[in-house]
């Protein structure tokens, strides 16, 4: 495994990630999964396309086949990181925009 494959995979899998989870090009992506898990009576189910973690994981599943290996414990433990770094990239940049935010002074102390 190259250090490039590494990073195409972390990168690959917070991507995906964050597409899924947030994206509006895959909003019909999100209708769809919910549908189809209420329709066979799971629809908490459903959740996996509304959480980083969860999402993560699959897309980390899927990643780690491509770029880090073909076998069964590589690929799981591969869903298992990519399920915390999705989650990490998320909390980043919550974190980044929480602390962006520009906090006006409140002006209700003016005279007119």
């Amino acid at each position: 495994m190259s250090i490039e494959n590494l990073i195409l995979f972390a990168l690959s899998t917070i991507g995906m990630a964050h597409i899924i989870v947030d994206g509006s090009i895959m909003q019909w992506f999100r209708t769809l999964v919910k549908s189809i898990t209420a329709k066979i009576g799971v629809p908490s189910l459903g959740g996996v396309v509304d959480c980083y973690l969860c999402c993560g994981t699959w897309c980390g599943f899927l990643m780690g086949e491509i770029w880090i290996s073909h076998t069964p414990f590589q690929i799981f433990a591969c869903g298992c990181a990519g399920g915390f770094l999705a989650n990490l990239a998320a909390v980043a940049l919550n974190w980044i925009e929480a602390a962006t935010i520009v906090n006006l002074p409140n002006d209700n102390n003016h005279e007119s």
